[in-house]
């Protein structure tokens, strides 16, 4: 199993939270801090005052190792193969960090992580949506080229989608490509196909979630015609109401279409998911045949941010699986 689409603070385990808090010596009540989401959740900026906790405790070396490492273990032993985990460096920083710091310390856990479960991943740096942060965004894109290919493979904008409007983060996305560090770009979750069509014009290769695309035919045919992946969180794509329910996801439209989708978790803690969950979910709502399946594991395969031999390598080990 290959997942794109995983946010680190999103996805730390209760019990790893309890452990983060205890290491800093943060009180914890698990019945008063909210990790996960509920029928209460309205929508997306809703969703995501789940990660506020967990973001105060990943402020300092030792405890975003302990996250990385702890992360890649689990998913390891769910049986991922693969995963390209991502999270924002500049909202680590409260402890004096610098980003390079942060990227360092993710990076270092994943690789222990690596060393005893065999499991493959990298990292995709999340420039944030907001008001004031250019310059933090700038400077994650910057870390991103000096860890390139040393753990992270692309960047993100993620946050208040509907809030922070896609078109106006033209030079972080300008820099990127100045730098030739490659970008998948949240868009088509919290608001319409204009946001998904802005990051494509940015150059972004990817999207995450793009639910949205359905109501733009000329998109869905240039998402088909280009080939663009489209990082689809079933889960997720319900609980910050960007679909009433799994079977309203086009699925089947954007399959049809010939648009490359591919099944995530997007915040395994967040929406309480696992990856096997989701394809069962999936799978259940839209009747999927095998191959059918198949099909979307390859489609994981081939927009992963890995070279040709790093690609060969995850479709061998998927053939040994299946």
């Amino acid at each position: 199993m290959i997942d794109l689409h995983l946010h680190l603070d999103g996805s730390l385990a209760p019990e790893e939270i309890a452990e983060l808090a205890k290491r800093n010596h943060v009180p914890y009540d698990p019945k008063k801090v909210r990790l996960s989401v509920d029928a209460s959740c309205t929508s997306l900026n809703d969703y995501l005052e789940c990660f506020a906790f967990p973001l105060t405790l990943l402020q300092n070396e030792e405890s975003l190792e302990y996250a990385a490492y702890a992360l890649y273990t689990r998913i390891a032993h769910q049986g991922l193969i693969y995963a390209e985990v991502r999270f924002a460096p500049q909202l680590s920083l409260n402890q004096g960090l610098s980003q390079d710091q942060v990227v360092a310390a993710v990076i270092k856990g994943y690789q222990k992580a690596h060393q005893e479960t065999g499991i493959i991943g990298n990292f995709i740096l999340c420039c944030m949506r907001g008001k004031d942060n250019h310059e933090l965004n700038l400077e994650t894109v910057k870390v991103a080229k000096r860890f390139f290919a040393k753990g992270v493979v692309a960047v993100d904008l993620a946050g208040a989608e509907a809030l922070f409007k896609t078109n106006t983060f033209n030079q972080e996305f300008a820099l990127a490509k100045s730098l030739g560090v490659p970008f998948t770009i949240h868009a088509g979750e919290a608001d319409g196909p204009s946001s998904v069509w802005d990051a494509l014009k940015f150059g972004a290769s990817r999207i995450g979630h793009g639910v949205h695309s359905i109501e733009d035919p000329k998109l869905v045919s240039y998402l088909a015609e280009h080939q663009i992946p489209l990082e689809i969180c079933p889960t997720s794509e319900v609980d910050t109401h960007c679909v009433k329910s799994i079977k309203d996801l086009p699925i089947r439209e954007f399959m049809k279409a010939g648009i490359p989708i591919t099944i995530n978790t997007d915040d395994m803690t967040v929406s309480n998911v696992t990856l096997e969950g989701e394809f069962d979910k999936v799978m259940a709502a839209f009747d999927l045949s095998d191959e059918e399946v198949k099909t979307l594991w390859l489609n994981a395969i081939n927009a992963a941010y890995l070279d040709p031999k790093g690609k060969a390598l995850l479709q061998k080990k998927l053939e040994q699986r299946l």
